[in-house]
């Protein structure tokens, strides 16, 4: 399953997507759901940060400040895998102004990948929370995203301009927008990331259920 969040926190913001794997032990649905232990790099996370932008006519588009650049795998056997990014609210980002995130999340099934093609939107939010910028509030979802919050296969767009440091759309030295791939390839395949290349922590509950955090810094795509 997927799980998507926009949150101010601390004040500068966080975004978090968990990953999470559960088994039904009843033929009536959610009657009897527990978690599902995946292997080893058998559940996968990724997102993609949304920033609204407000152009000089009062017109309004989504544009994708930061994303990660490959996927996070489990590094234990768990049954949530959770991706938590902060830094991309700040000032020095992307600014002031309103965020959304697309998470990915994928399960790993006997030799198929599942879920790693949708994307799951949090809803938009204001950050940093104190932030007194009079920037309209997003009137629609980012394109392909449906009133659902889901982003289906074939619904996304291939590629979507890239916000610059102050959340206006970037251009290149030549006068041309900057754009980044929205959806990330497949799983399949793929080499995870090191521990080296996030904070990861570990808790197990009362049933036996562990869930593995990844902490990184977002810093934006125009570094």
């Amino acid at each position: 399953m997927n799980r998507s969040e926009t949150s101010h926190g601390d004040g500068n913001g966080y975004f978090r997507g968990d990953s999470f794997s559960q088994a039904e032990l009843s033929s009536l649905p959610s009657e009897c759901i527990i978690p599902w232990e995946r292997n080893t790099g058998w559940l996968a996370e990724g997102f993609v940060i949304f920033k609204w932008y407000v152009d000089a006519n009062g017109d309004g588009s989504w544009l994708v400040c930061d994303r990660t650049d490959q996927w996070y795998f489990n590094s234990e056997p768990a049954s949530t895998l959770r991706l938590i990014g902060r830094g991309a609210a700040s000032e020095s980002v992307c600014g002031a102004g309103y965020y959304g995130l697309g998470n990915y999340a994928g399960m790993k099934d006997s030799n198929a990948w599942y879920g790693w093609d949708v994307i799951m939107y949090s809803g938009y939010h204001l950050l940093p929370d104190y932030s007194l910028k009079s920037t309209s509030a997003p009137d629609k979802a980012p394109p392909g995203v449906n009133e659902d919050g889901l982003g289906l296969p074939g619904s996304l767009p291939e590629k979507m301009p890239v916000a610059d440091g102050n959340g206006k759309p970037a251009h290149d030295g030549s006068g041309a927008p900057v754009t980044t791939q929205v959806m990330p390839d497949t799983p399949a395949g793929a080499a995870a990331k090191s521990a080296a290349s996030g904070n990861r922590t570990f808790t197990t509950d009362e049933n036996g259920a562990t869930t593995e955090e990844i902490e990184i810094t977002l810093d934006g795509l125009l570094k």
